[in-house]
């Protein structure tokens, strides 16, 4: 029997947990061998100052093989049951919600996907996948965020700027909150962006029209923060004009 698509999400992301830790592990593992060769034979632990900093790095050694031992123990197995999924609506229990994305995974039913990040499209990175029912956001840290698609009022690529914290944000503004998911490419987002306009519709595509400016997706987000009854309001008046 084929593992199922919550599953197999989970042993992707434990695979790539376990490349991190131990890639972590042989760096840590190959400072330690440059220190000791280098001023292994200047120590004397005779001396306090010389005890402690041996003593700190026999810790930190211990975390680390510690750290490292853990990771690679809890990524042996699989999540099952919906246990990597993050439901920020909190709009049922995880196996039940585990058991609709399975299903409509099962039966071919994957609307869209679209990789976050255009340098590692083709490899398992960050990436929006669109069911019927859910708008999945999926990380490499076993953890999958899904939203009902009915909950959500609109997507869009908000523009960043190169150098500063993110270069672009996808925000979902939802019916109890906005969450955003990152890229590094503002023209790969915002094709994102456009992809997902098939599947639920961009509202206020007028709206942006009238405006004529980039920075619309901001004043909606400062808008949908400070007022939520106008935010609303307006939706539902740009929603009847797209009908």
């Amino acid at each position: 029997m084929g593992r199922e698509y919550l599953e197999q999400e989970s042993i992707r992301a434990n695979s790539s947990r376990r490349k991190f830790f131990l890639g972590l592990f042989v760096f840590f593992t190959c400072v330690s061998a440059f220190l000791y060769f280098t001023v292994g034979n200047s120590i004397d632990l005779s001396k306090p100052d010389d005890k402690k900093l041996f003593v700190i790095f026999v810790v930190m050694a211990g975390l680390m093989l510690f750290c490292t031992a853990f990771q690679l123990m809890i990524s042996i197995l699989p999540a099952k049951n919906g246990k990597n999924l993050f439901l920020p609506l909190g709009e049922n229990t995880r196996e039940a919600v585990a058991e609709i994305i399975n299903r409509e995974a099962a039966e071919g039913k994957i609307l869209y996907e679209g990789f976050m990040n255009h340098n590692t499209i083709k490899k398992y990175s960050e990436r929006i996948t669109i069911l019927p029912s859910y708008v999945l956001l999926i990380t490499e840290i076993d953890k999958i965020t899904a939203i009902p698609r009915d909950k959500i009022y609109w997507i869009c690529a908000q523009q960043g700027y190169k150098g500063g914290p993110y270069y672009v944000r996808l925000l979902i503004f939802t019916e109890k909150m906005l969450i955003d998911f990152t890229g590094n490419d503002i023209d790969h987002t915002m094709e994102i962006a456009e992809n997902i306009y098939q599947y639920i519709p961009n509202v206020f595509k007028d709206y942006d029209t009238q405006n004529r400016t980039p920075d619309f997706p901001y004043i909606l987000e400062k808008l949908y923060n400070e007022n939520r009854a106008e935010f609303i309001r307006l939706y539902e008046e740009e929603k009847q004009k797209s009908r």
